[in-house]
């Protein structure tokens, strides 16, 4: 008997969606994730005993990193600590950073909460899915995740819309349709409440003024993240959360038997296997191309001849905006603080921009800490043409990407030069983009000839195999594609449900 119905790989956007849908729908699963619970009230209220803080004080060096890879890193990463909060990995073209612990990159996201920002962005790839046919899908994650419309009664402080009104140099750009955010937003912002849900899940409102929340974490849950609101009802129907299980190899096991999931458990060390008659990888992009590539290399999996084609990076284009006007504190209020462009620029990029978080948490001088709160860490993200490739060489993962393809990264460093020009406070950007939102590898496709996955989300080559995050978007988002994820995962367990129903 296999030790699982399905196993689920990675616990983000796609695979926290994934594990809860289908253990909710009867079946029984078990989610592998190589990080750990983090220290958070929810997940306190849990009653998770094993927890790992969040990088604030000290511990920001110690618990930041957990390992930095690349193409010529020997033995493709180097790992620092298997607790870290971030994995770099530093590729031909681009530079990659992304999270890992329980509940994903839900932890890190900037908590916005919205649908693609590409037109027609599900149109054409294959028969059977439209705009039409994914919209209800994004409707019920943002119903689930309790998104919310900021609205003038929340006095959220620092929005651009307050910031740069009546700047000549920008402007606040108009909000995308439905816009919503991922944090549990204060009735009295002068006096945020514990709150706690029908699972019995505790989280704080947004304390603005605290300057907590952001991309290192969110320790009383006040940004909405996987592990409180897919993971914590689901574990009450069955499903198993292994952390620390890092996943190294599939194995098909013939004849239609299902799948051997090999992982590294380090809360004992030592390899480990599981098996199941049906395995969903949703490890994020990188991760997810690493386990199947080195599948693959390896005889555990066959065929998926465009496995690795067609990767990208969403436009992904980060900078660090010196601001320094003395009568701003960025640090306080939310990290996104909303989007602008250039004044008058009709052609212009919406580029979008928060403070850097918990920045009195960090073991810095007092002054240079205080230069920091006054700056703005500004992001453009926008359709990039996935022109990368995925591969797998000598036992390690490369990548090659080359940015000067895809013209939204050029567009996007005119633009943070010329709003370093219009305002006089430089924007500091690297030549090489840095990307938090890879995407592609595994692409959504009519066939094995144009794709890895068909339209229920299943590996064209190896049936009962499927790929639930950004690893198989056939196209950049390009805006924030936390709820895209998190939609095709809610089509997908949809799909599976209907064709395996349990009960």
């Amino acid at each position: 008997m296999s030790d699982a119905d399905v196993i689920v790989i990675g616990s983000g956007f796609g695979g926290s969606v994934v594990a809860a849908r289908l253990a909710e729908a009867g079946f029984r699963v078990t989610l592998l994730e190589r990080g750990p619970w983090r220290d958070t009230v929810p997940v306190r209220s849990m009653g998770i005993e094993q927890r790992t803080p969040l990088p604030r004080g000290r511990q920001l060096f110690t618990r930041l990193l957990r390992a930095v890879g690349g193409n010529r890193m020997p033995g493709g990463s180097i790992k620092l600590n298997k607790q870290g909060l971030f994995e770099l990995f530093f590729a031909k073209g681009v530079k990659i950073a992304c999270s890992s612990g329980v509940g994903g990159g839900s932890h890190v996201y900037s908590a916005v909460n919205i649908r693609p920002l590409a037109e027609n962005y599900w149109e054409g790839h294959v028969d059977d899915i439209s705009d039409a046919s994914m919209s209800p899908h994004y409707d019920a994650v943002l119903e689930r995740m309790g998104s919310e419309t900021p609205m003038a009664d929340h006095r959220i402080p620092n929005t651009s819309a307050v910031r740069f009104k009546g700047s000549e140099a920008i402007e606040p750009a108009t909000p995308p349709p439905d816009p919503r955010i991922g944090y549990l937003l204060p009735e009295d912002p002068d006096n945020p409440q514990k709150v706690v849900d029908a699972n019995g899940i505790e989280r704080y409102e947004v304390d603005y003024q605290a300057g907590e929340d952001g991309f290192l974490g969110s320790p009383k849950g006040s940004k909405t993240t996987l592990d409180c609101v897919y993971l914590a009802p689901a574990m009450k129907q069955g499903l198993e959360v292994r952390d620390l299980a890092e996943v190294t190899r599939i194995a098909g096991l013939g004849s239609g038997a299902g799948y051997r999931v090999e992982f590294i458990d380090h809360h004992g060390g030592g390899e480990r296997s599981l098996s199941a008659e049906r395995v969903v990888v949703a490890a994020g992009t990188l991760n997810t191309l690493r386990i199947l590539l080195r599948s693959r290399e390896t005889g555990g999996l066959t065929g998926m001849p465009r496995l690795g084609e067609r990767f990208g990076t969403n436009g992904d284009f980060f900078g660090y905006w010196d601001y320094n006007d003395k009568g701003v504190d960025q640090s306080i209020g939310l990290p996104t603080t909303g989007g602008v462009k250039l004044k008058g620029d009709t052609d212009s990029p919406v580029i979008g921009g928060g403070g850097l978080p918990a920045v009195d948490s960090y073991p810095l001088p007092k002054r240079l800490k205080a230069r920091m709160k006054r700056a703005y860490m500004i992001a453009g993200l926008g359709e990039d043409n996935m022109t990368g490739r995925a591969s797998f060489h000598k036992g390690r993962l490369r990548i090659e990407y080359d940015p000067d393809q895809s013209p939204i990264f050029a567009r996007l460093r005119s633009t943070f030069d010329e709003i370093s020009r219009r305002t006089g406070h430089k924007i500091y950007a690297p030549k090489t983009p840095i990307t938090v939102h890879p995407t592609g590898g595994a692409c959504l496709g009519r066939s094995s000839e144009d794709g890895v996955v068909d339209s229920n989300g299943e590996v064209f080559d190896n049936p009962g195999l499927y790929v639930a995050d950004a690893a198989a978007l056939p196209r950049a988002p390009a805006g924030p594609p936390s709820m895209t994820i998190a939609a095709w995962a809610n089509h997908l367990a949809t799909r599976f449900i209907a064709r395996h129903a349990k009960r």
